[in-house]
């Protein structure tokens, strides 16, 4: 009977451990991902509207479903006046998936910027790989 008072003592310490190291790791892996983002609002992106992002999407999925490598898409939106454009740079199979680099370029305001981007196909649909 004591033993298995002693096995219960001893999970409920290991689980009690382990949750707390999960929370750290929460807090921690939440506190660097924030600080990770914060170039976010000094990009473009910090000033688009709903209807910029669904563009920019549509640009996307489309660019990704239809262009060559290193063919352009697209997109304006005439209200806010922000616009970009995503270029499939390179197409390749990475882990036995379909995926592109590609090269997305922003507009808003006064600001604008690019960055490169591997998204893969999964069940069907683009991914972010990296």
């Amino acid at each position: 009977m004591q033993q298995k008072k002693l096995t219960t003592v001893i999970t409920i310490i290991f689980t009690i451990r382990n949750a707390i190291a999960l929370s750290l790791m929460l807090i921690f892996t939440m506190n660097s991902y924030a600080v990770n983002m914060q170039y976010l609002k000094y990009s473009p992106v910090a000033s688009f509207t709903a209807e910029d992002f669904e563009m920019l999407q549509e640009t996307g999925h489309a660019a990704l479903n239809n262009n060559k490598d290193n063919e352009t898409s697209k997109w304006s939106n005439p209200e806010s006046k922000n616009s970009g454009s995503i270029t499939p740079l390179t197409t390749s199979t990475i882990d036995g998936m379909h995926c592109r680099r590609v090269k997305i370029i922003n507009q808003a305001k006064t600001r604008a910027g690019d960055a490169h981007f591997t998204f893969c196909q999964v069940d069907g649909n683009w991914k972010l790989l990296k």
